[in-house]
Formats: structure tokens, sequence, C-alpha cells
């Protein structure tokens, strides 16, 4: 019966995968399986009966205690000759490198237990050793990766945290300890939402642990996170967080290892409150700008008066919300002895934006004013220039047209203060005539005089006022529209209406410079007197 049990002992012995042997309490072998004869190649026929520490040859190259040799030590000098051996009950358990194993050495696990027969004496030893080279080299290069990512995660700008499919924080990178106040030492390693306390005061999923979920539930719970891919994003307002709260924008996405299973998931989080607030700043800012081009166009006339004989068309394109281009048609009843005469404006303000719209305005009301008290339109201008001087502190001017067209006499008494020269074009005897400066910029000088002259209009003669946004548009080979271009194509279209002139010059300028953004504001008006 005790040689069948023992038959049945190396039997399992020779079964385990492991390699494994057995010795007695002289230290000599009694089991040496097949893995241990794999792995040492000496046959069980030439180590059996063998002591004197002669199976521990084949891995150190020299007799020296095996770990099953340690069991039968008293565990005193176990612990005081072998500290790096861990015992587990009566169990002794060592990882151990042996640098003469194999070619570059070989990384061993290795386990020992007594034997005991059947009164609890112990006979013996069992170890059992297992080859965990690759082991330790996988998990080394784990490690390397790991310090990588980690080098690569500190590296990264914004805040950024990484959690393994537990939820427990593997990285924590130095933006993410400055924005928390929390370093990474109190956090790594942590699970249980702990890393959402420093931005909401207690435990909550984050957008990471969001990756970890199932699709479905994070559409149905958190509708406010967009999806794009296996990547989620989220804008989102913590009023906890900071001494006013504050935006963050979150980005998330899974971790894969090299097979594509999920791993785990990172997130980074950045600080947009500043972003935020200047979006909200420049929502306000465009619905002041809308609020003020809305005043600015109803300066502009929303109907051109009827003048007889006259076919008369205005329009102005600002390059921005609001600008410094404007014009009028003011009907003279007001004025007596005026009446069938109509002031003719248009201007060009310097400078563009909020500051000229202002400095529009000012101009506009100013000329108006002058315009009801004066007949003459040199005095009108006279007067105008002398107060806006007065009134403007910033060092801006307005170029400016201002005449006075008659429906009886048909002529145009008018100051051209710096503006570009308003085009006649003669269509009885095809020439084009130019009604130059009569005087400088307004607004410039305090005291300027300006003086006026008259020019007959003609059945079929065409007049054409116009600003610089015009005939400074530019190509996308940088080449300028220019005042050619703007007289061919008046003599193109004289037989049109007025309107359509107007549309036509509107057309060219676009296609011309149709690549190219508006760069000034456009302004134009066209009077055409009837045959």
């Amino acid at each position: 019966m005790k040689v069948k049990m023992e038959g049945y002992c190396e039997e399992i012995i020779n079964f385990l995968p492991d390699a494994t042997f057995v010795i007695d309490l002289e230290g000599k072998v009694i089991a040496w399986n097949m893995e241990m004869e794999n792995i040492t190649r000496v046959p069980s026929s030439q180590i059996i009966g063998k002591g004197d520490y002669e199976y521990a040859i084949p891995f150190y190259g020299t007799r020296k205690p095996m770990l099953a040799n340690l069991i039968l030590m008293p565990d005193a000098d176990v612990e005081k000759r072998y500290n790096s051996v861990i015992k587990d009950g009566d169990t002794l358990v060592v990882d151990i490198f042996i640098p003469g194993f194999g070619k570059n050495g070989t990384y061993f696990w290795a386990k020992a237990s007594p034997l005991y027969d059947p009164g609890g004496n112990i006979v013996g030893a069992i170890e059992t050793i297992r080859d965990i080279t690759d082991r330790i080299f996988a998990e080394k290069e784990i490690k390397k990766t790991v310090q990588r990512l980690e080098q690569i995660i500190n590296f990264l700008p914004d805040p950024t945290f990484v959690i393994d499919l537990e939820g427990k924080v593997i990285a924590w990178n130095r933006a993410m300890e400055d924005i928390t106040g929390v370093p990474s030492s109190q956090v790594v390693g942590k699970g249980d939402y702990e890393y959402a306390i420093p931005f909401y005061g207690t435990r909550k999923p984050m957008l990471a642990n969001l990756i970890l979920m199932p699709d479905e539930e994070v559409d149905n719970r958190y509708n406010s996170v967009v999806r794009d891919g296996d990547t989620l994003v989220v804008d989102i307002f913590i009023p906890g967080f900071g001494k006013n709260g504050t935006y963050f924008w979150a980005k998330a996405s899974p971790l894969y290892d090299s097979i594509g299973n999920i791993t785990g998931a990172i997130e980074t989080i950045r600080d947009i409150t500043d972003r935020r607030e200047m979006e909200e700043l420049l929502a306000r800012s465009k619905a002041e700008l809308e609020i003020a081009a809305d005043i600015q166009r109803s300066f502009l006339p929303d109907n051109i008066p009827v003048i007889q004989g006259f076919d008369v068309a205005a329009t102005s394109v600002m390059a921005k919300e609001v600008g410094g281009d404007f014009f009028d048609v003011i009907p003279m009843d007001l004025v007596p002895m005026e009446n069938g005469s109509f002031a003719i404006l248009i201007a060009d303000v310097s400078g563009k934006g909020i500051p000229a719209a202002l400095f529009m305005a000012l101009s506009r009301i100013v000329v108006r004013v002058n315009a009801i008290w004066h007949h003459e339109p040199a005095k009108v201008i006279t007067d105008a220039n002398n107060i806006i001087v007065q009134d403007s502190k910033a060092g801006m001017f307005v170029t400016l047209f201002y005449g006075i067209l008659s429906e009886q006499s048909r002529t145009m008494t008018y100051v051209n203060a710096g503006h570009n020269p308003p085009l006649i074009y003669r269509t009885g005897c095809d020439v084009f005539e130019e009604l130059t400066n009569t005087g400088i910029a307004i607004g410039v000088l305090e005291g300027e005089n300006f003086s006026q002259k008259s020019v007959k209009i003609d059945p079929g003669d065409i007049l054409v006022l116009y600003t610089d946004g015009i005939t400074e548009s530019f190509s996308s080979q940088n080449e300028m529209f220019g005042e050619s271009r703007l007289k061919s194509i008046i003599r193109k279209n004289a037989s049109l209406s007025a309107v359509e002139i107007q549309d036509k010059i509107f057309n060219e300028v676009q296609i011309f410079s149709e690549s190219e953004p508006q760069f000034d504001d456009i302004t134009l008006l066209v009077i055409k007197a009837l045959k």
C-alpha cells in the first residue's frame, strides 16, 4: 500500500506544470519531475538520492541551499539570513534572479512547503519553481511605458488624469496638481470618484468615468455631453470651483491595449472661464453693435424725396456693423424762398467702427441744423466746420460734398470739402467733368473759409457722388478698382435708370473684389437729369 501511495505521489508531481522537486529531512532528492528535467537538462535518474545541495548546481553552478532547504531550517535562521524570502504560514516564497542560468540570466519564482507524515511530523520539503523572466521583462516594459506615459502626461499643458477600468487614478499630471491643489501622491491609486472631490466637493462620475459606461446610459443620463467617435466632450460650469465658479471644457477618450481592449480612460480639462466671459462680452458687444447699426441706418433716408426733373438713387453698405459713410437728401421746404430745392450730401468720416459712427452722427446733425439756417452752401459748411472742430477732441475729420440742387434752374451749387470729386457725365458730348475741391476736410481747422461753385446739369446728364470705398476696392491681385472703371460703367449704362446704374456699379465692384473682404464703407448717390 505504501508503495502504491508513493507511486501516486510521483505521478502527481510529474503531472504538475511547474518544475518541482522533493527532498527528505537529510536534504536528499526523492522526487524530480519531468518539467524539472526539462528546465535543468538533468534527468531524474541522475539526481534522485543525491544530497549535499547537488540539485542546486544546475541553477547556481555551485552547491548552496535551495528554498526547500530553508523549510527545514529554524525560522530565526531563515529570517536572519534570507531577508528576500516571504513567509506565508509554513510556506516560503521568493522571486530571484540567477545571472548564470540561461543566456542572459533568468528570473525565477519559487515556492516551498514542508511535507508531513500522518502524525504531523515534517518528513521533507517540496519546492516548485517557475521561470518568470518573460513576466518580469513585460512588467519592466509596462513600467517603462507607464513612466513614459507619465512624462508625456506631465508635459501636457492642460490638467490631465488617467483612470483604469476600476476607476482608480493611475496618472495625475502637474497641471492637475496646480488647478486642484491636490498632489499626485494623494490621489494616484484612489478610486470611488475621490478625484471628483476637488472639483465638485463630493464624489460623482467625471467624464472619464462615462467613457467606461455603456453608450446608451451616457446618452440617456448626460444630454449635455457631445460624442465624437469614441471621445466625449463637454462644456460645464462648476459653481463651487474658484471664487465665482468656473467654466470648464473637458475631453475624455478610452485607452486601449495592443490588441484593442479598453484598459482605462484619459481626461483633459481646460479652464475656459476667461474665454466664456469674453464670448459673453462679445455677444453683448455684438448686440450693442446691432442696436448701433439700427440707429445709424435710421440716420439714412428711408426714401429719396421726389425731385422734379431728376431720377435719384442712393445706398450705403458698411464694411463693419457700423461705419463712417453717410448721405442725405434734404428738402429745403422750411427755408424761405427755397421751395423746389434739395440739399444733397455725401460724406466719409476718417476711421472705422464705433468712433467713426459717432463722428458721423455728430457731423450729420451739425450739417443738417446749419442747412436749415443758411441758404448758401459755403456758409453751411463754414459754420458746421467751426462747431465740429470745437467738439472734436479725437482728431477725426470728415470729407464732405454738400450741394443745393434746384428743380427750377437745374443747377447744383456746392462745396466740396476734401471729398472724392463727384463725376458729371455729359451724355450729349460724351465727356466727364469733376466737381473738384473748394476747401479742406471739415473738423481739421477752425475758422477755415470754404468757397462754393455752381454747375448746370443738362437733360441726360448723370451726376455720380461716391466714397472711396468704390474706387479703392482691391482685387485678389492687389489691383485697385480706380476711377477709370467707374467712368466706363457709367458710360456703358447711361441709358439706364438711376437705380439701375447704381446696381451696375455695385455689381462690378463686387465682382472685381469678390475674393477679398470689403475693406471700406461704400456709399453711392446717382442723380440723372431727365430729358
